[in-house]
């Protein structure tokens, strides 16, 4: 039990960065002006009114009501731990530093918001923007913001983690929490940012080895992210739990109920096609900025 624990609480910061992606920040309270009359989404829309409705400006509202910006922000500091705890960092400091700097750039918070923009704008329906805009302003998702807004509490967690040892969680909220994983495809991304960092590194050290040792390491990342996969999935269900344990089941129904709109699921699908997407790419382009740097 006690390793158990000690592998969530090694995961916890990844895990806490990628359900923070749809979890809503607290909008303000802006003038009421109602946009539409019928919205298909579970959790009841609160009106709202903006200046500017191009599909530009709602894309940017939405990233900044989702919470996805303060996420974002976070993603370059997070990619820090990660290089500091891997074993393929190297012992030279002055390399160790440069490799840092490289991460930093590369995760740069624009970055992924060029990313995010890029994929909500294949199909900017205004409509669906808007739907979406009012979703985030309903009551229960700012309630869902204030409570993911707290600070981590290690203490708190752990004791968490003991009390669900001892008392299993209830079968239906254990499902509750399995339906919204598989709906944020939190585990597939908690993967691709854990194996972000180690595929720069590796990438970096044997790209200057030929074709050859870019094909093994791909090979063997695809072989660990299968690995990861499996021995995650445990590990963010119960940082689920944890971080929505203040909802009821009926609440936590709502939220998942939500993601299984037309508005909600086309939201999810570009968020975190886009993130993956980013954090790979952003991994091969570190590597080989790291490659050129060893080779030096």
């Amino acid at each position: 039990m006690k390793l158990h624990k000690r592998i969530i609480l090694k995961l916890s910061g990844v895990i806490l960065l990628c359900t923070g992606w749809f979890v809503w920040q607290n909008p303000g309270r802006e003038p009421q002006l109602f946009f539409l009359p019928v919205v298909e989404a579970a959790i009841v829309p609160n009106p709202f009114t903006l200046s500017d409705t191009s599909p530009d400006a709602l894309i940017d509202k939405i990233i900044t009501l989702s919470g996805l910006q303060k996420q974002i922000d976070q993603i370059g500091d997070k990619m820090l731990e990660n290089i500091h705890q891997s074993p393929q960092k190297p012992d030279d400091p002055v390399i160790a530093e440069k490799i840092e700097k490289i991460v930093l750039d590369t995760y740069r918070p624009e970055f992924f918001y060029q990313q995010l923009r890029s994929t909500f704008k294949q199909n900017p329906d205004r409509d669906r923007l808007k739907t979406l805009i009012q979703v985030f302003n309903s009551p229960l998702m700012q309630r869902i913001t204030e409570m993911e807004n707290h600070d981590f509490n290690l203490v708190t967690f752990e004791t968490f983690i003991e009390d669900i040892i001892r008392t299993p969680l209830p079968a239906n909220r254990l499902r509750l929490l399995q339906d919204l994983e598989a709906v944020t495809r939190t585990t597939e991304l908690v993967t691709e940012i854990a194996l972000g960092a180690k595929r720069a590194l590796l990438t970096g050290r044997m790209q200057s080895e030929g074709n050859e040792a870019t094909q093994i390491l791909d090979a063997r990342i695809a072989v660990q992210e299968t690995d990861m996969n499996d021995n995650t999935y445990q590990n963010v269900i119960i940082m689920m739990a944890y971080s929505y344990r203040e909802l009821t089941d009926p609440e936590l129904s709502e939220y998942i109920r939500f993601y299984e709109t037309t508005e909600g699921d086309w939201f999810i699908t570009h968020a975190v096609n886009a993130m993956i997407g980013a954090f790979r790419t952003g991994s091969l382009e570190a590597g080989k900025r790291i490659a050129a740097l060893v080779a030096q």
